[in-house]
Parts: structure tokens; sequence; C-alpha cells
């Protein structure tokens, strides 16, 4: 009775092993397509709090020197474009390559 289940047993160890690498693989893929993703989102958070960073910088110290309108260049870990305007709503805009902020005060 040994010899006539040995030989099935032998080539079901092999499809056991081939649907656990398939399983294996899959997971694997599957981990790394959103760890690049996740990365992508990172990375792009990191863009927009840096803008607004130096946006938060740069109104700060326009704030002492009491400026009304103005728009100038400035690089800072990237080109940025900031714009200010006085009237008719205050309103300071960031603008990079990829992206646009405003941050616009009602009176």
């Amino acid at each position: 009775m040994k010899k006539r289940l040995q030989p099935f047993t032998s080539g079901f160890i092999l499809l056991e092993c081939i649907i656990a690498l398939a399983i294996l693989t899959t997971t694997v893929f599957l981990f790394q397509t959103s760890q690049v993703h996740a990365l992508k989102e990172t990375k792009k958070s990191q863009e927009e709090l840096q803008m607004l960073r130096v946006l938060y910088e740069e109104t700060r110290e326009r704030r002492q020197y009491q400026m009304k309108t103005g728009s100038y260049q400035i690089t800072r870990d990237g080109n940025f474009s900031i714009t200010y305007q006085a009237s008719p709503m205050a309103q300071a805009k960031i603008s990079s390559q990829q992206q646009d902020w405003a941050v616009i005060r009602e009176k």
C-alpha cells in the first residue's frame, strides 16, 4: 500500500511549492506597488509643504516692510514665483512648475 501512494505524494509537494511561490510572488508585487505609490504621495506632500513654508516665511518678512504689491522669484530647494496683491483682497500666491497655491484674506 505504501508503494502505491508514494508517487502521488511527490507530485503533490511540487504542486504545493508552485502555488506557494505564486502566492508569494503576487504578495511581493502588491507590496512593492503600494510602496511606490506611498513614496510618490510622500514626495508630493513634501513639495507642497516646502511651497507653503516658503510662502509663510516670505509673507512674514513682507509684513515687516509693509509691501503692498509685488512679484519676485526665489530659489530655496526649488524655484518659486511669489506674488502679493493688496487690493481688492489681500492675496499671496506661490507658484512652482508643478502647482500653485494662493492664500486670500477677506476683510
